[in-house]
Protein backbone atom coordinates (compact mmCIF):
# COMPACT_ATOMS: atom_id res chain seq x y z
CA UNK A 1 0.00 0.00 0.00
CA UNK A 2 1.23 3.58 -0.94
CA UNK A 3 1.31 6.56 1.48
CA UNK A 4 -0.43 8.55 -1.66
CA UNK A 5 -3.34 6.10 -1.56
CA UNK A 6 -5.18 7.36 1.60
CA UNK A 7 -4.89 10.55 0.66
CA UNK A 8 -7.57 10.46 -2.79
CA UNK A 9 -9.82 11.55 -0.02
CA UNK A 10 -8.20 14.66 0.92
CA UNK A 11 -8.01 17.99 -0.54
CA UNK A 12 -5.99 18.77 -2.63
CA UNK A 13 -4.51 22.11 -0.55
CA UNK A 14 -4.97 19.84 2.64
CA UNK A 15 -2.39 17.25 0.70
CA UNK A 16 -0.13 19.73 -0.39
CA UNK A 17 0.11 21.71 2.86
CA UNK A 18 0.82 17.99 4.43
CA UNK A 19 3.27 17.28 1.85
CA UNK A 20 5.04 20.32 2.54
CA UNK A 21 5.25 20.45 6.18
CA UNK A 22 6.17 16.85 6.24
CA UNK A 23 9.89 18.23 4.79
CA UNK A 24 12.59 18.01 7.02
CA UNK A 25 13.50 20.99 8.37
CA UNK A 26 16.64 22.97 7.33
CA UNK A 27 20.58 21.65 8.63
CA UNK A 28 22.90 23.74 10.20
CA UNK A 29 25.46 22.97 8.28
CA UNK A 30 29.22 23.55 9.62
CA UNK A 31 29.75 26.78 8.00
CA UNK A 32 27.13 28.24 9.81
CA UNK A 33 27.84 26.24 12.77
CA UNK A 34 31.38 28.30 12.87
CA UNK A 35 29.78 31.27 12.17
CA UNK A 36 27.43 31.31 15.42
CA UNK A 37 30.06 29.96 17.48
CA UNK A 38 32.30 32.77 16.52
CA UNK A 39 30.03 35.12 17.30
CA UNK A 40 28.99 33.93 20.37
CA UNK A 41 32.84 33.78 21.42
CA UNK A 42 33.13 37.33 20.20
CA UNK A 43 30.28 38.47 22.36
CA UNK A 44 31.56 36.93 25.60
CA UNK A 45 35.27 38.34 25.06
CA UNK A 46 34.19 41.69 25.07
CA UNK A 47 32.93 41.46 28.22
CA UNK A 48 35.73 42.09 31.31
CA UNK A 49 36.17 38.96 33.27
CA UNK A 50 34.76 38.72 36.63
CA UNK A 51 36.39 37.02 39.29
CA UNK A 52 35.03 34.86 41.73
CA UNK A 53 34.29 35.65 44.91
CA UNK A 54 36.19 32.20 46.37
CA UNK A 55 38.18 34.36 48.63
CA UNK A 56 35.33 34.99 51.61
CA UNK A 57 34.77 32.00 51.62
CA UNK A 58 38.33 30.62 52.48
CA UNK A 59 38.18 33.55 54.81
CA UNK A 60 34.98 31.72 56.73
CA UNK A 61 36.85 28.51 57.08
CA UNK A 62 39.78 29.82 58.20
CA UNK A 63 38.19 31.57 61.02
CA UNK A 64 36.32 28.42 61.36
CA UNK A 65 39.41 26.49 61.92
CA UNK A 66 40.87 29.28 63.91
CA UNK A 67 38.62 29.48 66.25
CA UNK A 68 38.60 25.18 66.80
CA UNK A 69 41.97 25.60 67.50
CA UNK A 70 41.92 28.61 70.03
CA UNK A 71 38.63 27.59 71.67
CA UNK A 72 38.70 24.05 71.96
CA UNK A 73 41.90 23.42 74.10
CA UNK A 74 40.62 26.36 76.67
CA UNK A 75 36.88 24.69 77.00
CA UNK A 76 38.75 21.23 77.37
CA UNK A 77 40.47 22.60 80.47
CA UNK A 78 37.35 24.35 82.03
CA UNK A 79 35.64 21.06 81.43
CA UNK A 80 37.97 19.09 84.06
CA UNK A 81 37.42 19.42 87.56
CA UNK A 82 40.47 19.28 89.47
CA UNK A 83 38.92 17.95 92.90
CA UNK A 84 42.34 17.06 94.38
CA UNK A 85 42.63 13.29 94.65
CA UNK A 86 39.85 12.86 92.20
CA UNK A 87 41.75 14.60 89.07
CA UNK A 88 42.52 13.90 85.35
CA UNK A 89 45.81 12.25 86.50
CA UNK A 90 46.69 10.84 83.73
CA UNK A 91 45.68 13.49 81.46
CA UNK A 92 43.38 12.50 79.00
CA UNK A 93 40.64 15.49 79.10
CA UNK A 94 38.09 13.41 81.44
CA UNK A 95 38.01 11.24 84.56
CA UNK A 96 37.66 7.63 84.62
CA UNK A 97 38.75 4.75 85.75
CA UNK A 98 42.04 5.13 83.92
CA UNK A 99 42.89 8.05 86.57
CA UNK A 100 42.17 5.31 89.27
CA UNK A 101 44.74 2.98 87.37
CA UNK A 102 47.46 5.47 86.75
CA UNK A 103 47.22 6.32 90.56
CA UNK A 104 47.65 3.22 91.38
CA UNK A 105 50.66 2.86 89.92
CA UNK A 106 52.73 5.23 92.14
CA UNK A 107 53.72 3.56 94.86
CA UNK A 108 53.34 5.23 98.32
CA UNK A 109 51.31 7.67 97.41
CA UNK A 110 47.92 6.92 97.92
CA UNK A 111 45.62 4.13 99.79
CA UNK A 112 43.75 1.10 98.95
CA UNK A 113 41.12 3.09 100.84
CA UNK A 114 41.29 6.11 98.66
CA UNK A 115 41.82 4.47 95.61
CA UNK A 116 38.65 2.84 95.94
CA UNK A 117 37.04 5.78 96.76
CA UNK A 118 38.23 7.62 93.82
CA UNK A 119 36.72 4.42 91.91
CA UNK A 120 33.01 4.26 93.46
CA UNK A 121 32.92 7.94 92.76
CA UNK A 122 33.56 7.52 88.97
CA UNK A 123 31.58 4.21 88.69
CA UNK A 124 28.63 5.63 90.70
CA UNK A 125 24.93 5.58 89.35
CA UNK A 126 24.27 7.65 91.68
CA UNK A 127 22.85 11.20 90.69
CA UNK A 128 25.57 13.42 91.98
CA UNK A 129 23.99 16.70 90.98
CA UNK A 130 25.70 17.41 87.89
CA UNK A 131 23.31 18.99 85.23
CA UNK A 132 26.35 19.49 83.00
Amino acid sequence: MHEDDNLEALPDELVAELKKADKPGALITAKVDRSIADLAREQFESRPEKRRRVAPAWYAVAATVLLAVLVLPISSRFGTVDDGLYADVDNSGQIDIADVMTLARRDGEVTQAELDAFAMQIVSLADTGDTS
